[in-house]
């Protein structure tokens, strides 16, 4: 077997008549480079088949996080809402603020919220600010509304998204894996009887994630065998919710509810009807929803630690601005034991669909 030697930056640097430190800076597009440069490196690269040396860039690693603390230490997590505190005092929002937090600090950051309209600021003028105080990584928190703009100076930025917004989807964004959270709702449910299950969700939320939550709920009401006409799904807004929920339980009755709607408990007992007692009830998010629910738990510690991770990553490659790729990360729900789905089962000689909480 011939060994042939490892090719190294220093390989590439003689080849192209540059610097061991300017091929470096050109394999990690830094921005201070000229694309001409940046590309005939590459190409450099190319040719004499360079990879990485594993090792190497573990070290790499390493150093970086040693020391930057002095070059970049604050990561600035921005919320646009109408005011400061809109998205900050949920609870979801709160586990996600530690769970980023404490992953910063391994890194050697700071994690600091900031509002975007504070004392009337535009867009440009925050972006001013955050170059100011040389914060060149942002984590942007869920948009106010899903359509809504943001026009800071990108470009200067490394820029993770705790959700997908519609305008800006070509940041890597961080979200729970809506379809597979509906679909471990219904196998929940499923195990504990309940067959004729209803959703009820709130407009903005579906338009929110895409009707991700709607698509697996048609997909599991299409499987097995069809007992009855299933539970078509109720999509609401506050402002018709209460009327429009109450009509969805007399009529259709349905056994148990998957749910993202916070009142609709609240709802249901002014027709006298509670869970489990009632029907089954699932949130898709516990942590925002009524106390001891049974659901799905959204992992938004998870996420915020997701969202450091992929934004060091950014920063230490020199990546600023969006992705010509949209790429994302899905965290997956996991299952929460609250009191609102009890065990069911078909009493015998009763009608089909008849069952009995036990």
């Amino acid at each position: 077997m011939n060994w042939q030697p490892r090719t190294t930056l220093k390989h590439i640097a003689q080849h192209t008549g540059l610097s061991v430190a300017a091929v470096s800076m050109a394999l990690r597009d830094h921005v201070s480079l000229p694309a001409a440069t940046i590309a005939r490196v590459k190409r450099a690269a190319a040719k004499l088949r360079y990879t990485p040396d594993p090792a190497g860039s573990a070290l790499a690693a390493h150093r970086q996080r040693v020391r930057v603390h002095r070059d970049f230490s604050v990561i600035a997590l921005v919320s646009n809402w109408a005011r400061s505190d809109d998205w900050m005092r949920r609870e979801s929002a709160q586990r996600l603020i530690a769970g980023a937090s404490a992953r910063a600090r391994t890194y050697g950051y700071e994690l600091q919220h900031l509002w975007a309209r504070a004392e009337g600021m535009t867009a440009a003028r925050f972006s001013r600010v955050l170059a100011a105080r040389g914060i060149r990584g942002i984590i942007l928190a869920p948009m106010e509304f899903p359509d809504s703009r943001f026009d800071l100076d990108w470009e200067n930025f490394s820029v993770v998204t705790v959700e997908r917004p519609a305008r800006y989807a070509h940041f890597h964004h961080i979200v729970p894996n809506y379809y597979a959270d509906v679909r471990l709702a219904w196998e929940r449910l499923r195990e504990r009887g309940y067959a004729r299950i209803g959703m009820v969700i709130e407009s903005g939320l579906a338009e929110r994630v895409a009707h991700q939550w709607e698509a697996a709920h048609a997909f599991e009401q299409s499987r097995g065998d069809r007992v009855a006409p299933p539970v078509p799904t109720l999509v609401v807004n506050g402002a018709t919710a209460k009327s429009v929920i109450r009509s969805w339980l007399e009529k259709h009755r349905p056994d148990a509810v998957i749910s993202r709607y916070s009142d609709f408990l609240p709802i249901a007992a002014t027709l006298r009807q509670s869970a489990p007692r009632n029907f089954g009830y699932a949130s898709l998010n516990v942590v925002d929803d009524a106390p001891s629910v049974s659901g799905i738990v959204q992992h938004r510690d998870i996420m915020g630690a997701t969202a450091v991770d992929v934004l060091h990553s950014l920063l230490h490659r020199n990546h600023r601005g969006p992705h010509k790729i949209a790429q994302g990360t899905q965290i997956d729900g996991t299952w929460h034991e609250g009191r609102t789905t009890a065990k069911r089962v078909v009493l015998r000689g009763t009608k089909v669909g008849q069952r009995l909480i036990v």
